[in-house]
């Protein structure tokens, strides 16, 4: 394989543009994005060795001596371990941070971590929709590479999902609160609230709702990648009761709540 080629840049390419093309075709060719796997695996093998002086180099004029003995390694492995088996250079742990919003849409992300030579590598992913607080999620193929003549590691991203003010979570259910004013519960409302992400929604209170009702609306959770739907959106109902100083409001209250409890 090419590495000019495969970046789409001639043999005298600057780092930038080096850099540039690389970021633009990994990108396109993301396999979250619906890209192939192979292809998104050799651009980021060119841009690994590209990016880096010394590699490069080495690439532009190759040394015989480094090729002598490819299966090497593989061997030194197969005996350690009893039986021959696909060695490959070691992976790479990262913990990346997204907010619960970014939970529910995904995010893409550029990722920047040292490899076991100390030089520092850059590589698109993309987290996918409804990742869990401490997930580990995979990417093969973008881990170290110290080996020539092993495959390349993995990358491992540990995912931590920032706490939110409003809303929390369990698996793919989403969860709230609301204050509803005491008297809004007896006669039924309808309120309307933000949710996570995509807008407001309209929430209707039933006549005569306790406090602590937990209303469900189908939907409006996380995706759900086992269920293949989304999960719901549970609002938990808090009663708020109005201050009312006026004493003639008082009043109307109290005959009000005396023919209340004298009906029911």
């Amino acid at each position: 394989m090419d590495y000019y080629s495969r970046l789409g840049v001639n043999k005298q390419a600057s780092p930038d543009e080096i850099k540039k093309a690389y970021k633009k075709l990994a990108m396109q060719h993301h396999p979250d994005r619906g890209g192939n796997q192979q292809t998104f695996q050799e651009i980021n093998e060119a841009y690994d060795t590209l990016k880096d002086p010394v590699k490069r180099q080495q690439y532009d004029q190759p040394q015989p001596q480094f090729n002598q003995h490819p299966n090497g390694f593989e061997d030194i492995f197969a005996n350690m371990f009893g039986a021959r088996r696909q060695a490959k250079n070691a992976d790479v742990k990262v913990r990346i941070t997204i907010s619960l919003e970014e939970v529910m849409t995904g995010k893409d992300v550029i990722a920047s971590y040292n490899l076991r030579n100390g030089q520092q590598t850059d590589a698109s992913i993309r987290i996918h929709p409804g990742v869990h607080d401490g997930e580990v999620i995979r990417y093969r193929g973008l881990g170290d590479n110290t080996f020539y003549q092993l495959p390349r590691g993995d990358l491992l991203v540990q995912v931590r999902v920032l706490a939110h003010r409003r809303f929390t979570r369990d698996g793919p259910h989403l969860y709230t609160n609301i204050d509803v004013n005491i008297f809004d519960l007896i006669l039924g409302t309808e309120m309307i609230i933000d949710k996570l992400t995509r807008g407001p929604i309209n929430v209707k209170i039933p006549k005569g709702t306790d406090p602590g009702t937990v209303l469900s609306i189908a939907g409006y959770g996380f995706p759900d990648m086992q269920r293949g739907r989304p999960g719901n959106l549970y609002v938990k109902i808090k009663a708020k009761t109005p201050k009312i100083n006026d004493e003639r409001i008082i009043e109307k209250v109290k005959i009000l709540n005396d023919e209340i409890n004298s009906s029911t």
